[in-house]
């Protein structure tokens, strides 16, 4: 009998055991897979609130970017293609003269100082941008230099001046000398410079046809005014680029400009 009752006890005590081992290891595993999910709860929760704050900053970002959008298309715009750079030369010549301002040199580039690619926000297109310097040297006084660069910053057209230098002139009281470097800058549409590259070589063409038919320089020039319709000085640089277009010839400056003043003298 007392070996019966210690076998019943015995089971008894092994299945409690087995029952009291099971449950632990079932609770401690449960409880590392709450601590996991707690933890990965947390997480996601402070992401979230990242997520919430930027978010917020979504208006203010969006308004920013149309403004710098607007700005950007608005700036291109007044970029003129580079078709009107004589137009632009001219627009800075005359605007001079009207403040007064004596015009002792000024010497357009007719070659660019720098050259970008951007892309127009407007229709994605590809737009290249060149920078053409023009050293400029005047006679006058501050005041109408003053009112010469606030019209010039309305005009039409966009452009910058830098390296401003303004001295006292010696010969005359109470004016000064000045120069400066103002930038053009005009855009052309990166698919024409492609389309324009197919033609080279019947460019190429036609400029040897003009060097090879043993025209003097002083012909080329009559030609190249008559061609270009030049009615003024400042119309020089139309003559020098027309003529290094047409021949790939560089022409001295001070030949066309005085075959040029003589014609004009003629009119």
């Amino acid at each position: 009998m007392d070996k019966q009752r210690n076998l019943f006890i015995g089971t008894i005590a092994l299945v409690l055991l087995s029952c009291a081992g099971w449950y632990f290891a079932y609770f401690n595993d449960l409880n590392r897979s709450l601590s996991k999910m707690s933890s990965d709860y947390n997480r996601l929760k402070n992401e979230k609130n990242k997520y919430n704050q930027i978010q917020n900053k979504f208006p203010a970002i969006e308004k920013e970017w149309k403004e710098l959008k607007t700005d950007l298309s608005n700036l291109i715009n007044k970029i003129p293609s580079d078709g009107q750079f004589d137009n632009v030369t001219k627009m800075l010549f005359s605007l001079m003269e009207k403040n007064k301002l004596a015009v002792d040199n000024f010497n357009p580039s007719l070659a660019p100082l720098d050259e970008k690619q951007i892309v127009d926000p407007e229709n994605q297109q590809p737009i290249i941008i060149e920078k053409y310097p023009i050293d400029v040297e005047l006679r006058g006084n501050f005041i109408d230099f003053g009112n010469f660069l606030d019209q010039l910053a309305f005009s039409n057209y966009y452009l910058t001046i830098g390296n401003i230098q303004i001295s006292q002139n010696q010969y005359l009281e109470g004016e000064q000398k000045i120069s400066f470097i103002s930038y053009v800058f005009t855009k052309n549409s990166a698919n024409n410079i492609s389309t324009n590259g197919i033609n080279n070589n019947l460019v190429e063409s036609n400029s040897t046809n003009l060097i090879n038919s043993n025209l003097t320089d002083k012909d080329i020039i009559n030609e190249a005014i008559q061609t270009t319709g030049a009615a003024s000085l400042i119309d020089i640089v139309k003559i020098i680029k027309h003529i290094k277009e047409k021949t790939g010839k560089d022409i001295d400056e001070n030949l066309a400009i005085s075959i040029l003043q003589e014609r004009l003298n003629n009119l």
